[in-house]
């Protein structure tokens, strides 16, 4: 079997695997390929302030690749987030569902990126160059989320997407099980399943089986009932606004990018309440703590977030009361365990209650757990078998559950990322690694974006974060230093060139320490950047991230 040979498909994850998050993934079949998402990381370390990671392209850039299409399978950022990176050299032409393709303008406004955004119809196959793809309705904790069928020479592979089973889904789309067990019958080569709670077993649940504790609480709450989650988790917030609706409780969403998803929400059906459900926070300030519900973002405990600066009171129009309940509805993904128990932390000292998974049911995942990841196994039927999304220890229970739900060893493949594997149609195996990895926005200001954005729209003290990243392996500096003012005016924060090539030269004069200190690194870039600003009786907050690539 040769790269040469027409019927060699080849499958190249670049990220996504040994991981959550990252995803993306190439289906290449001689010069010509697709892209599965794309999407972005978040890094765990609270001390980098939220910044992005994106997938390395090497790959894709040096192998020359005439990528025919995108093809998205929601709208989660892990999936989205980079986007405009991939365009920039690749501009091909992105097919996504309705809502993901909401939450795509919204991604590719901020980067200002123009693309060719079309709409993905399920069971309408699209051909793109030798591939035939076909998308196919699954459950999850976003609107709209698809799963891909992609016809190739070598067969049929078939990418789940991140999905559930949800016997009764929020919006009454239900799994397409009929479609897959059709594919089954037709034949599959090859599927690539999400693996994120392949160590849960039994059945994740159902989404809609949190209504009553929704209800509960913004009964129950004798001020202010603030919801935290994913700010694309349309589902969840439709829940909680059906429940402080029926109590007549105006809804609020708080800060820049939790609006823009409520406003998505309601431009594409999946949030239809009457007008004056939701209120600005300004409209909030007239009305009583009880009568009122808030959305915010930060569930993870990102510094910046709305659930953050209420934790620490410095929430530039909402505050945090002894009447008040807040739930944090989401799972905590591994590495952000400390980032949210402070926040909890400091929201127990405001006096609050605190609702947050481990004391009470307020999450339902997304993601399938193993009985639904054997079932997707038993209606595919496939010839082969790799788990996707997840740290490597899910790949690993996910291989066991194909073993067990009738799979050969020897037609289960365990890839990390830039590890292809070669498909034919006489079988598998893997292919040699190739470049992949992790890097940082090229711009970062955009891998502070998720961070910076709370600001955006509040008054501050004028501020200037330093970003910089720094090689894992050796402790160069490989990205950055770079500035983003907030407060002041270009003009009046001076030539922020100059000042970088300080830092830079300031941060290279640590040589080796800067491996192995992190809080060094943040107070040399603190007392450059000070001494700096002062010489012309400028005195803006300084706010560091070191973040290690």
């Amino acid at each position: 079997m040769t790269l040469s040979d027409t019927n060699t498909v080849r499958i190249v994850p670049l990220g996504g695997l040994g991981e959550i998050g990252l995803n993306l993934m190439v289906i290449e079949c001689d010069r010509d390929a697709i892209v599965i998402d794309a999407g972005v990381m978040f890094a765990a370390d609270r001390e980098t302030g939220g910044a992005r990671l994106r997938p390395d392209l090497r790959y894709l850039e040096q192998r020359g690749l005439n990528v025919r299409a995108i093809f998205l399978t929601h709208g989660h950022e892990d999936h989205i987030g980079a986007l405009p990176y991939l365009l920039q050299s690749f501009p091909a032409p992105i097919f996504a569902t309705p809502v993901t393709a909401a939450f795509v303008r919204r991604t590719l406004a901020a980067a200002a990126f123009e693309a060719d955004l079309r709409m993905l119809v399920p069971r309408a196959p699209i051909a793109a160059g030798p591939f035939t793809v076909e998308a196919l309705r699954v459950t999850h904790s976003t609107p709209d989320a698809v799963a891909l069928a992609v016809r190739t020479p070598a067969g049929t592979i078939v990418h789940s997407g991140d999905f559930k089973i949800d016997p009764s889904p929020v919006d009454g789309m239900p799994f397409d099980a009929e479609g897959f067990a059709q594919l089954g019958a037709e034949g599959v080569a090859l599927l690539l399943s999400d693996s994120t709670n392949a160590e849960r077993d039994g059945h994740s649940g159902a989404e809609s089986s949190l209504k009553p504790l929704m209800s509960e609480v913004v009964r129950r709450a004798r001020g202010k009932c603030v919801l935290t989650a994913f700010s694309s988790h349309l589902h969840r917030i439709r829940q909680f606004t059906e429940a402080a609706h029926e109590v007549g409780r105006y809804v609020v969403p708080l800060g820049r990018r939790m609006a823009e998803s409520v406003r998505l929400g309601v431009e594409t059906g999946q949030l239809n309440f009457p007008p004056g459900t939701f209120i600005s926070p300004q409209e909030a300030d007239f009305i009583e703590s009880r009568r009122l519900a808030m959305l915010a973002g930060g569930s993870q405990g990102e510094p910046l977030s709305a659930l953050s600066r209420l934790a620490a009171g410095t929430h530039p129009v909402a505050q945090v009361g002894t009447d008040d309940l807040i739930v944090l509805s989401s799972r905590f993904i591994p590495g952000n365990e400390r980032a949210i128990q402070t926040v909890i932390n400091q929201l127990f000292k405001r006096g609050a209650e605190v609702l947050y998974d481990g004391v009470a049911t307020v999450h339902v995942s997304g993601h399938a757990y193993r009985e639904e990841l054997a079932e997707l196994i038993r209606l595919v039927r496939p010839r082969c078998f790799v788990p996707i999304h997840g740290e490597y220890r899910h790949l690993v229970h996910h291989q066991r559950v194909a073993r067990a739900a009738g799979m050969a060893e020897a037609d289960c493949f365990l890839l990390e990322n830039g590890e292809p594997l070669l498909l034919t149609r006489g079988g598998a195996r893997k292919g040699r690694k190739v470049p992949a990895g992790r890097c940082l926005a090229e711009e970062l200001q955009a891998a502070a974006a998720g961070a910076l954005e709370e600001y955006r729209d509040s008054e501050m003290a004028p501020t200037v974060f330093a970003i910089v990243g720094i090689s894992g392996g050796d402790g160069r500096i490989v990205n950055g230093p770079d500035l983003v003012i907030r407060g002041m005016s270009e003009r009046s924060a001076g030539d922020l060139g100059r000042a970088r090539a300080e830092l830079r030269t300031r941060l290279q004069a640590l040589n080796g320490y800067l491996r192995f200190d992190p809080a060094r690194i943040r107070a040399e870039m603190t007392r450059a950047l000070r001494a700096y600003f002062l010489r012309d009786g400028r005195r803006p907050v300084i706010v560091p991230y070191v973040l290690e690539v």
